[in-house]
């Protein structure tokens, strides 16, 4: 059985983590509507920002190592320089209820958002600006991902089904589905020829996203998965769930390889780091646990 290696505690439930580029920093975002950055592998608090007026429901560094992006409840995106903790740009004007979701392109100048008001945004990072609204979605958007090149986007929710679209031509493409129940969670493979998605009824599949054909991961969730995370190297696949659990995966084998157990509610999100070493967990429970893989 792995234990934590670190276990980080917050004043409020934990809904977000992200390593940095280096693997030596993590930021976690929480319902108090903070972020705290922690050193690693020391565990010694460095930062804690403030400005979101909601909980962070999502958090990305992007590759220049000096800076955090954020998605929060309140409907915004915001840019943070690590150094000075100050908010260096915000974006926002574009939803009309709770943003639930936001994933970026790995160069981060892309980003999309998905929120309950049904609609999916796709975001100029670099030029601090809307670029397009997706539409179609005729119930709440639970998830949305990006492809790490950009160039597609993935999104899911109340309609038990995953639409996917053309980035550059804000377009849909095909739909995934249907899900036994609600989309919850999102993740693309690295080579982004993979699409993961979790649902409520605690299904996890494996979307080919050139053919639509899907495979299922036998899963020991027993309620909702909540979270997804490919490895690096893609071949293995993180899954957090209401029952407190966080799973592991062989991608290739489709089957569980491990089991962490430290958490003691909902983990809410999941995340590799980028050498591939480690694992950080974000819990309802108030806690982000640091695993060693």
């Amino acid at each position: 059985m792995t234990f934590p290696l670190l276990s980080l505690p917050h004043n409020n439930a934990v809904y977000s983590v992200a390593f940095a580029g280096d693997s030596e920093l993590l930021a976690c975002g929480c319902l108090d509507k903070t972020i705290t950055l922690w050193e690693l592998p020391s565990g010694k608090q460095r930062k804690r920002l403030s400005g979101h007026s909601e909980a962070i429901c999502e958090l990305v560094f992007p590759p220049d190592g000096t800076s955090l992006l954020s998605a929060s409840l309140d409907k915004t995106l915001r840019m943070w320089d690590l150094e000075s903790g100050a908010v260096k740009a915000t974006l926002s004007g574009g939803h009309q209820a709770y943003l639930t979701s936001m994933s970026a392109a790995s160069d981060c100048r892309l980003a999309v958002t998905g929120a309950h008001d049904n609609l999916v945004i796709v975001w100029d990072i670099a030029g601090g600006r809307q670029r397009g609204e997706l539409k179609g979605h005729t119930d709440r958007i639970n998830a949305v991902a990006m492809s790490p090149d950009g160039k597609q986007i993935a999104s899911g929710g109340h309609e038990k089904l995953v639409r996917l679209w053309e980035t550059e031509k804000l377009q849909a493409v095909k739909d995934l589905g249907p899900h036994p129940a609600a989309i919850q969670c999102l993740a693309f493979s690295p080579d982004g020829k993979t699409l993961a998605a979790g649902d409520d009824a605690g299904t996890l599949l494996l979307w080919n996203v050139e053919t639509g054909s899907k495979e299922k991961i036998p899963t020991g969730h027993e309620r909702t998965v909540k979270s997804l995370a490919f490895s690096p190297d893609g071949t293995r696949l993180a899954s957090g769930g209401n029952d407190t659990t966080v799973r592991i995966y062989d991608v290739d084998d489709r089957r569980e390889i491990d089991v962490l157990k430290a958490h003691r509610n909902s983990v809410y999100d999941v995340a590799f780091a980028p050498d591939g070493t480690q694992l950080a967990s974000a819990g309802f429970d108030r806690t982000a646990h640091v695993w060693k893989l």
